[in-house]
């Protein structure tokens, strides 16, 4: 950690979340999202990152920001950038995934710095980066650590 960094303090929602399209995999340090193509002949969208920080927006909606430090398929994120994942209609045993995205052109949106992705990734900015008209419900499936 640099000097602006500190630990974690926001909620996250660690578990094994999946839809019958994709899923998140969430462990208080990590975040792995799988999308299997293999129905339309290709090996699957993945986005794999560290959790740099967990900001609370109510009690059932946040936004979780990663490093990312993989990527595979489709998905256009740069390894080393930040991005947000955001959550909403947290139950317990359901909840609201939306990576953001520029919603203009579905681009990825990404920060170079924590910092700058802290200004960028907001509640007030979410309505920017996520259209959750077109989100699935995704199910807790197991529990992960």
């Amino acid at each position: 950690m640099d000097g602006n960094e500190t630990e974690d303090t926001g909620f996250i929602p660690v578990g094994l979340w999946s839809t019958v399209f994709d899923s998140y995999a969430i462990t208080e340090k990590n975040l792995d999202y799988f999308m299997d193509m293999s129905e339309w002949g290709g090996d699957g969208d993945k986005l794999q990152g560290n959790i740099a920080r967990a900001v609370d927006f109510s009690n059932t909606a946040g936004v979780l920001i990663i490093r990312v430090t993989s990527t595979a398929g489709w998905i256009q994120n740069t390894v080393g950038r930040y991005t947000g994942i955001y959550y909403s209609e947290y139950t317990g045993s359901s909840i609201k995934f939306a990576a953001a995205i520029n919603l203009s052109d579905y681009s990825s949106i990404e920060a170079t710095s924590l910092s700058e992705a802290l200004s960028l990734f907001t509640v007030d900015n979410s309505h920017l980066h996520v259209d959750w008209s077109l989100g699935t419900p995704y199910t807790l499936t197991s529990e992960t650590h």
